[in-house]
């Protein structure tokens, strides 16, 4: 499972859930009102919530498709099948990876605290079942309730306790009001360090969310995606550190994910500026705010960024992880790591480091 003795540990691949997920692991209490998958011509699978719609279109699509309806890049049903995953995994020589949600991404945007833990912890234990194919090479990440920080902390407990996963999923974006950094999560934060796992912070455009850009390109795919990943990732960066999240939870590891990283060295740069000039205004930050993103935070990367040794030199390869976002729709399969490893920017000691040594030390991995 090695290209050149270089370890590849996939640290955002995504599975796509079962259709008959939640008729078959909601509760009891809540079955009767499981969330109804909703298929379109091209493939697409989206779990319908209770009264509330992506602020996509229903015609809308991020698929290229066929003359028949059927999408282009195949191979996204393989996902639903661990056995078939894990032969995927081989076809790119990754070691070990873990498994995001799919549909499951937009959990978050459900309301009601209790359904919303209900369905997280459906969601989590079709996961555990899904990872039982191979529970070393296929790893788990939490979904939680944040809606509520008390069942989002029990979830994520018994998630990482009982279910043997690695790290605890939040989304970016604001829920129910309260941004990513408001100090109500703190008990979160504090659980997650006490488990050990690091908290992975993952968009998901088109959920019933506040979203940058959904207002100004209702509709518009090609705008709205574009935007909200790293933009979504730039506010939560900036609320992380500057609020004083890190700062109240040193330990604390942050992993911003499915942005690129391109926009980081910039970002962390004009957050630096203001502090020289304000700080006044951030009392509570006793360093640069670029010094807590190379104490706590990692961020992964887009394959074919055209400056990505550039961001590493500026950051540092020890906070850089290799996400392959298999299998979805802007994902490359099969090759991304080909595309990485034959890059002519990075040397063999960085490649080492992105594609295996830092996810394995961030996760703790043997």
């Amino acid at each position: 499972m090695t290209d050149n003795h270089i370890r590849i540990i996939d640290i955002d691949g995504h599975v796509r859930e079962a259709d008959d997920l939640f008729e078959k692991y909601l509760e009891s209490p809540f079955r009767a009102r499981a969330p109804k998958v909703e298929k379109v011509a091209n493939g697409q699978l989206l779990f319908k919530l209770e009264g509330q719609r992506h602020h996509r279109r229903p015609d809308e699509s991020p698929f290229r498709v066929k003359d028949d309806g059927s999408p282009v890049n195949e191979g996204r049903h393989l996902a639903t099948n661990p056995k078939q995953r894990l032969e995927a995994m081989d076809r790119d020589r990754i070691e070990r990876g873990l498994m995001f949600p799919s549909a499951g991404l937009y959990l978050t945007s459900v309301e009601e605290e209790a359904y919303a833990a209900a369905l997280c912890r459906a969601y989590n234990n079709w996961l555990y079942d899904y990872c039982g194919e191979d529970r070393k090479r296929l790893m788990g990440v939490a979904a939680v309730p944040v809606q509520d920080v008390r069942l989002a902390i029990d979830e994520a407990k018994r998630a990482v306790k009982e279910l043997g996963f690695k790290g605890i999923f939040v989304r970016p974006n604001p829920v129910k009001g309260r941004n990513i950094d408001d100090p109500y999560y703190d008990p979160l934060y504090k659980t997650v360090v006490d488990l050990g796992v690091p908290l992975l912070l993952h968009e998901g455009s088109g959920a019933f969310l506040p979203t940058a850009g959904a207002d100004r390109f209702a509709g518009q795919w090609f705008f709205t995606h574009t935007i909200s990943h790293p933009l979504e990732q730039m506010l939560a960066s900036l609320g992380m550190i500057c609020n004083g999240t890190l700062e109240r939870h040193p330990e604390l590891q942050c992993v911003f994910l499915e942005s690129g990283a391109g926009w980081l060295p910039y970002w962390l740069w004009r957050m630096d500026e203001h502090y020289e000039v304000l700080p006044f205004q951030v009392p509570w930050l006793k360093m640069k705010p670029s010094d807590y993103f190379r104490r706590q935070c990692f961020i992964s990367f887009e394959a074919d960024e055209t400056r990505l040794g550039q961001v590493i030199e500026s950051i540092g390869a020890d906070h850089v992880v290799f996400a392959s976002d298999y299998p979805h729709w802007d994902a490359t399969f099969p090759g991304v790591t080909d595309m990485i490893m034959n890059r002519k920017d990075l040397d063999a000691g960085t490649q080492r480091k992105i594609m295996g040594e830092t996810a394995a030390k961030l996760l703790r991995l043997d």
